[in-house]
C-alpha cells in the first residue's frame, strides 16, 4: 500500500497492492456477514419484537423468522444461490470495486458537513488507514471549500493557509456575534490542522511554488 499525499488533503489518494486488495475483500465479507447477524439477531429479539409493536410496526413471529432465515440462508451466504442476479461473493467483488475507487475520489459526507456518509472514509476504515486522522467536519469543510472556491480558480496549499490565516466571515450579520465568533474559530482550527498536515508531508519552503511541485508527486509507503 501507498498513500498519495495530496496538497488538498481531502484528495489524497490510497493506492493498494494485490495482497491489500485481497485483505479489503475478505474485511468486507466480514462486515456484511456481521450486518446480517445483527439483523437476524434483532428479527427473533423478544424485547425488539414488543418496541416495534410499541410503535405500530409489530409483525408476527413467523414472519420474524422468516426474515431472518433470509437474512441468514446458507444457500446464498455460503453457496452459489444468487440474488439480483449475483452470489454473495459476486456483491462482494461490487463493493470492493467500489472501495478501492473511492480511495482515489475525494472525502465528502459526513466527514466535511456533508448530509450522507463518506464512502472514502469507510473504505479507508477498512484498510486501516486514515488520510485526514484529527480533522474535525466542520474544518474539512473549511478547507475543502478554500481549495476550490466558487467561481474562481483553484488555490495551492500555501494560499489556502494563508486564506484561512486571515479568515474573515462575510455578510452574516443577520447570524449574530455568537455564530462569527465560531466561525472564525474553526477556520482557525482548520488553518492549524493544515499547516501541520504540510509540514509532515510536503517540504515546507520560501518557494511556495516549489513546495507545490514537490507535493503532488510525494507519496508515503506503508
Amino acid at each position: 500500500m501507498r498513500i498519495l499525499w495530496n496538497p488538498n488533503p481531502l484528495l489524497s489518494i490510497v493506492e493498494l497492492d494485490d495482497a491489500d486488495k485481497k485483505l479489503l475483500w475478505h474485511r468486507t465479507k466480514i462486515e456484511r456477514l456481521e450486518g446480517r447477524i445483527a439483523s437476524a439477531h434483532f428479527d427473533l429479539d423478544a424485547k425488539h419484537g414488543e418496541r416495534l409493536k410499541s410503535i405500530g410496526k409489530g409483525r408476527s413471529l413467523e414472519a420474524a423468522v422468516a426474515e431472518a432465515q433470509r437474512d441468514l440462508n446458507y444457500a446464498h451466504v455460503c453457496g452459489d444461490e444468487k440474488r439480483g442476479g449475483k452470489t454473495f461473493d459476486e456483491h462482494i467483488d461490487d463493493l470492493v470495486r467500489e472501495y478501492a475507487e473511492e480511495l482515489s475520489s475525494e472525502h465528502s459526507g459526513d466527514c466535511t458537513c456533508v448530509p450522507c456518509s463518506c464512502t472514502k472514509c469507510h473504505a479507508e476504515t477498512l484498510v486501516g488507514v486514515d488520510t485526514i486522522a484529527g480533522l474535525g467536519k466542520h474544518e474539512a469543510s473549511y478547507i475543502g471549500d478554500a481549495f476550490a472556491p466558487r467561481g474562481a480558480s483553484p488555490r495551492t496549499i500555501d494560499e489556502v493557509i494563508a486564506y484561512l490565516s486571515d479568515y474573515e466571515p462575510k455578510d452574516v450579520q443577520e447570524w449574530g456575534i455568537p455564530h462569527v465568533a465560531r466561525w472564525r474559530e474553526e477556520a482557525k482550527r482548520a488553518h492549524e490542522w493544515l499547516m501541520a498536515y504540510q509540514r509532515e508531508h510536503f517540504k515546507t519552503s520560501d518557494d511556495a511554488s516549489s513546495s507545490e511541485r514537490k507535493g503532488s508527486d510525494r507519496w508515503l509507503s506503508k
